[in-house]
């Protein structure tokens, strides 16, 4: 037995081979006496990718216009970005949680019977349960979640945020999966005897109901690894699509959404209908509130189904429709900005000088309307984004040259309004300045405070002025890339994605003589090795 380390994480787990049989004998069991392709049939079971596992990836995004103004109920507009963040799911041999997140130095492993033994100790979990698509409750969940991962309330690094947001949608999965499986009549409470199981006092007796301890086994019993293709804490989405990736692979491995079934690329990857996706963005955006604290749920919407999408609170959130082939540029200032401070920020001035910062507001939201309405072409101009931008298929539209002075203007206009609102930074000025030269009008997107800048492009920029730029902005230590706008949003793939097949190249080298196993090299239970 391996003592736990501090905050009752374990530093340096190990398993014994009996124990792994045990687990495996116990799952196998499990899946024997499943349904198998029903809606609560673990995909882990009926639908892994060839590689084994369960492999989910989802969009980084840009908020092009309205951030800080959507937060007071004015309209945003966002686009879905190219830079993913991917989250590989297996089932767990030896009775431990684990999550990997190696672009965050996050490397996590928990005892399985100390979350069964918390939830049984905790009847609520039984009774506040949603009888909806609706997230799990903030307040009930939260608490559990802090004591299960060892964060305390004054915990506010990203890397205790994030693991935390995991713990939140972990245990919210379980309480809806053995309420929705009660409630279909499929466990009887009794324990494995037959015997009628004790009360609350003597351990942990609700979980040994038949249908309890598959669930438990078969889904908590997890090993997430989490890896980014875009840098964290830069206002691109990674908190968004980091929730989403959870939310997703955690509810399709429970069967609380059934497999997906709509193309989403042409590799063969596949996303959800409307109304799953829609539950996707409800759970996402409530655990990204937990990273974030007030947000506006417009970067979890973005994230699950991807496009470009308008969004006033209040009001469903509209993808548009028969947008252009729109070329942007993105450039990463390298400083770090924290959004719940930004967010603070406009809070303080808002309290300070509320008319001049309504007024503002006001702006901010006239300036998205006035984008949506040239975003989005009318249908005899072609290109239209098939599924709400769910599909990779883009037909360009036709855009003026008007169109891409307009929005030039805009994005200007949009970008003086948020350094009024006290949230621009001296980094952020440098790169405005410096693509002013070329003709280019930036603004920063997200919360600000250093953070990102994007820029639409001219479809016939030439490839010589984006290098000269690049070079220009290399010499100053800032990132760039021209990521795709607008592209498909959540899906599962069919394969390994290469995030994950370099990560192996690499661990495939000498064993590290780290007294900490990493969750991405341990040994695992692959889907595949399930299926009868």
């Amino acid at each position: 037995m391996v003592a736990p380390g501090r905050n009752g994480v374990e530093d340096s787990p190990s398993a014994s081979s009996s124990s792994s049989h045990m687990v495996t004998n116990h799952v196998s069991s499990s899946l024997a006496a499943s349904t198998a392709g029903g809606p609560t049939s673990s995909p882990l079971r009926s639908l892994s990718s060839a590689s084994g596992g369960l492999y989910v990836s989802a969009p980084g995004k840009i908020i092009l216009f309205g951030e800080h103004a959507v937060v007071y109920g004015r309209t945003a507009i966002a686009g879905s970005i190219d830079l993913r963040t991917y989250v590989s799911l297996f089932t767990s041999a030896d009775g431990r949680i684990y999550l990997s997140l190696p672009d965050l130095c996050v490397e996590k492993t928990w005892m399985l019977k100390d979350l069964l033994k918390t939830i049984a100790l905790n009847p609520d979990l039984s009774t506040d349960v949603p009888n909806d698509d609706s997230p799990p409750s903030l307040e009930l969940i939260v608490p559990i979640a802090r004591k299960l991962s060892g964060s305390s309330e004054d915990s506010s690094g990203v890397q205790h945020l994030a693991i935390l947001a995991f713990w939140y949608l972990l245990i919210g999965v379980v309480q809806r999966k053995r309420f929705r499986d009660q409630q279909n009549g499929d466990g009887d409470g009794t324990t494995t005897d037959g015997s009628d199981p004790p009360t609350n006092n003597g351990n942990t007796s609700q979980l040994e109901d038949p249908i309890t301890k598959s669930v438990f086994w078969d889904l908590l019993a997890v090993k997430v690894t989490v890896r980014f293709k875009l840098p964290p804490c830069v206002g691109l989405g990674s908190s968004g699509a980091f929730c989403v990736c959870i939310t997703t692979a955690l509810l399709q491995t429970a069967g609380l959404i059934p497999p997906p079934s709509i193309p989403a690329d042409e590799e063969g990857s596949l996303t959800w209908d409307d109304a799953h996706l829609d539950m996707i963005r409800k759970w996402s955006a409530a655990a990204e509130s937990l990273i974030h604290g007030r947000a506006s749920g417009l970067d979890a919407a973005v994230c699950t189904y991807g496009g470009v999408a308008s969004y006033k609170p209040g009001r469903p959130i509209e993808n548009l429709r028969n947008i252009p082939n729109l070329k942007v540029i993105l450039v990463n200032s390298k400083v770090e900005r924290n959004t719940t401070r930004m967010v603070q920020t406009v809070k303080e001035r808002m309290k300070r000088s509320p008319f001049i910062v309504e007024n503002i507001l006001n702006t901010i939201d006239s300036i998205s309307q006035e984008v949506a309405s040239i975003l989005q072409k009318a249908d005899e101009n072609g290109g239209v984004v098939e599924n709400g931008g769910r599909s990779a298929t883009l037909t360009p539209a036709f855009m003026t040259e008007m169109d891409h002075t307009n929005l030039q203007d805009l994005c200007r206009m949009n970008n003086s309004m948020l350094v009024a609102l006290g949230v621009g930074h001296p980094k952020v000025d440098q790169i405005c300045t410096l693509l002013a030269r070329y003709g280019i009008h930036p603004k920063m997107t997200g919360a600000g405070g250093g953070g990102s800048v994007f820029a639409f492009l001219k479809p016939d920029t030439p490839s010589t002025i984006i290098g000269m730029i690049k070079d220009e902005l290399a010499k100053l230590e800032y990132d760039m890339w021209q990521p795709q706008l607008g592209g498909p949003g959540v899906m599962l793939h069919p394969n390994k994605p290469e995030v994950f097949i370099a990560a192996d190249r690499i661990h495939a080298g000498p064993v590290s003589s780290r007294s900490t196993t990493p969750a991405g090299s341990h040994q695992s239970t692959p889907a595949v090795r399930h299926k009868k």
